[in-house]
């Protein structure tokens, strides 16, 4: 019989849950040890760090796809438009119809 791991086998929701809980937990702390000022400064610490992290995720996934997207058109200018006989006719077809379309 296999054992399950409770650990490894969480979903993301379950273990956002957890560190949301864990996050709160830590500042009821703070703001019990050190009051207001401190926990007001946390929290636009945190604020900052997220939206730079935010701005960063979206950064490198526009870059992903601007790459694979000029990749992804690389390809197509280089397949022969009906000419092999490896491309099904309705493939070419509508390869043929999208460059009269882009013309």
């Amino acid at each position: 019989m296999k054992k399950i791991n409770n650990k490894k086998d969480k979903s993301s929701s379950d273990k956002k849950g957890d560190l949301l809980i864990q996050v709160d937990d830590l500042m009821n702390q703070l703001e019990n040890d050190y009051g207001p000022l401190m926990l007001d400064e946390l929290k636009k610490r945190l604020k900052k760090t997220i939206e730079e992290f935010q701005e960063d995720v979206t950064s490198v996934l526009k870059d992903a796809f601007e790459k694979h997207e000029l990749k992804h058109k690389n390809i197509s200018h280089q397949m022969p438009n009906g000419d092999d006989k490896d491309v099904p006719s309705y493939i070419s077809d509508y390869e043929n119809k999208k460059n009269r379309k882009d013309k």
